[in-house]
């Protein structure tokens, strides 16, 4: 019996130290479409750049170019994340013109249908700048979630005000089997031995 006991804890603890993850994405959007089919709403100053030299990927990227409504001209997402957790909003950014003090670009996600928003990032005051990557683990709230939306908001004062996106994902962490599961028949081997002694 004690060896059983040995030998279950063990096997236990090989189980859950041989899952590692991966991401699945559960949603994506490059631009490549050529337009804003794949989201819910662009809106104002929210617009299309097709050129492979500008874009992080492929051949277009979006752009917000002020000057934007008082409120801001949103570029918004409505997906349902429901059978899914553990899960992450990312994106690649630049400014392509500066942003000064008074100007704002949003990244914010809502779990109630967009009555509430949360911020993730919030970019001012930027100079120009190459692309870079944003990545956001979700709060809990977020699993299994029919009723989640994520927007870009930009606030811009000025004509002369740009900043692009481009390939936006929501993705999910995913347990998948890691090479020590090879040791568990050898385990379970030695367990048979040491039962017949």
């Amino acid at each position: 019996m004690k060896n059983f006991v040995v030998a279950a804890v063990v096997v236990f603890c090989l189980l859950v130290l041989s899952q590692s993850t991966k991401a699945e994405v559960i949603w994506t959007s490059g631009f490549e479409s050529g337009d804003f089919s794949e989201w819910t709403i662009a809106s104002g100053s929210w617009g299309l750049t097709n050129s492979s030299a500008g874009a992080h990927s492929g051949s277009y990227r979006a752009s917000i170019d002020g000057a934007t409504s008082p409120n801001g001209d949103v570029l918004l997402l409505a997906n349902s994340t429901a059978g899914y957790e553990d899960l992450q909003w990312s994106y690649w950014w630049k400014t392509t013109a500066a942003l000064e003090a008074e100007d704002y670009v949003f990244a914010e996600w809502s779990a109630n249908d967009g009555v509430d928003w949360q911020f993730l990032a919030d970019y001012t005051k930027l100079a120009n700048s190459d692309w870079q990557y944003a990545s956001f683990d979700l709060p809990e709230s977020a699993d299994n979630n029919p009723l989640c939306q994520f927007r870009f908001r930009a606030v811009l004062g000025s004509s002369s005000d740009c900043m692009s996106f481009d390939d936006v994902s929501l993705s999910t962490a995913v347990p998948e089997p890691h090479f020590l599961f090879l040791f568990l028949p050898i385990l379970l081997c030695a367990f048979r031995r040491c039962k017949t002694k």
